[in-house]
């Protein structure tokens, strides 16, 4: 009987015991239509994440992954509620990356997470504890995102080094890709992009500001960012290859293989990242000359990367896993591909194609040179 009585107080303590007013309605209708931007909201979704993606593996429904997956693109779904638009009506640039936050937890996790138990283990006995730490992020906009919009981010494995390694991510219009099929969902069915489908999207897609300039590729593509992390033990700074190697991830290594050259990577401040000092346009170079053999065996001359078309190319690494470009991409999942074709050349391929990439990415740490920090005179403080 307390027990009824306090809850009845509760109750009528919130209003709930008698007919709300319009007010209270209104204020419960615009927390439903906002609910991603409530107090703890983004919290709750990366909990959400961790939770579907780290369970023990008697209780998954899905097959170990393998080589093929690698590279292969985690969709998380989302819309653009009213709170995360400005003041021109569309997705604020500042709310992107809360999702990029939400994006890369579910493809890290899901792609790497048994390796960074297998991890973990193997180093228990070093000090510290295990941490994966992110050293920093770009986003390239492209088209804008309505209020109320659904998208979706397609998120994938670009590259490692012996340091770091790099993550894409693509906003993308929700339903204009169809994958083929779902590596962690086998019992869904995969779709097909038809005609209608691009012809829909080709009619809405923004050009180029010279009138007679060619339409920008990849219309719908909203946003495009890429980020990179570190597995840290303590101050022991632990190779992404060996993470993806513990959770079955590559290939065998040939004995005759020799690691790669690292890109230059600054300071990550706060979470103990020790500097490594490499010249990278010396990487660069080495990456660019090793650009010429792809994973498909063919010239690569006219997949070489430049600052000038970065951005093209970035955008077009969605491409692999739509259906209509399945035939001919070497990092196509469909049309039979199998664990046995990924070799480590293969593998090692499509990585240097991506460090070229994020080399160049690395490069936007000599920001830090034009920060005035002594001398000369300021607008104000306010």
């Amino acid at each position: 009987m307390a027990l009824s009585s306090s809850v009845l107080v509760l109750l009528n303590r919130l209003g709930l015991t008698h007919r709300p007013s319009i007010w209270k309605l209104l204020a419960i209708l615009f927390a439903l239509l906002n609910l991603k931007n409530l107090p703890f909201a983004w919290h709750l979704r990366l909990l959400k994440s961790f939770i579907i993606h780290t369970r023990p593996p008697h209780l998954r429904l899905a097959r170990a992954l393998g080589p093929s997956a690698l590279f292969a693109p985690m969709i998380t779904a989302s819309r653009s509620p009213l709170l995360e638009c400005d003041y021109n009506l569309h997705k604020s640039n500042s709310t992107y990356f809360s999702d990029f936050d939400v994006a890369r937890l579910e493809i890290l996790t899901s792609l790497a997470g048994p390796g960074i138990d297998a991890t973990r283990r193997e180093l228990a006995s070093e000090p510290g504890s295990f941490g994966i730490f992110l050293g920093g992020v770009h986003m390239n906009f492209r088209r804008e995102i309505k209020p109320y919009e659904g998208f979706e981010m397609w998120t994938r494995l670009l590259s490692w080094d012996r340091k770091w390694f790099y993550g894409v991510t693509h906003f993308v219009k929700k339903g204009a890709v169809k994958p083929t099929g779902y590596l962690l969902q086998p019992w869904k069915k995969g779709g097909k992009t038809t005609t209608s489908d691009a012809n829909e999207h080709d009619t809405n897609m923004t050009t180029n500001a010279d009138a007679t300039a060619n339409p920008i590729p990849q219309p719908f593509i909203f946003a495009s960012g890429i980020s990179k992390y570190v597995f840290k033990k303590g101050r022991l700074t632990i190779p992404p290859e060996r993470v993806f190697r513990n959770a079955g991830l590559l290939p065998p290594k040939p004995a005759e293989h020799v690691t790669p050259p690292m890109t230059e990577t600054p300071n990550v401040e706060g979470a103990g990242v020790d500097s490594v000092a490499t010249d990278a346009t010396t990487t660069a170079t080495t990456v660019a000359d090793t650009l010429h053999v792809t994973a498909a065996g063919k010239d690569a001359d006219t997949n070489i990367i430049t600052p000038e078309n970065a951005s093209e190319i970035l955008a077009k690494s969605l491409d692999p896993f739509t259906s209509k470009s399945s035939q001919s991409n070497p990092l196509s999942h469909a049309n039979g591909k199998r664990e046995a074709e990924w070799t480590w050349e293969r593998v090692e391929s499509e990585r240097v194609r991506g460090l070229r990439l994020a080399s160049m990415f690395n490069g936007l740490q000599d920001l830090n040179g034009e920060f005035v920090y002594e001398g000369g005179d300021v607008l104000g403080v306010y």
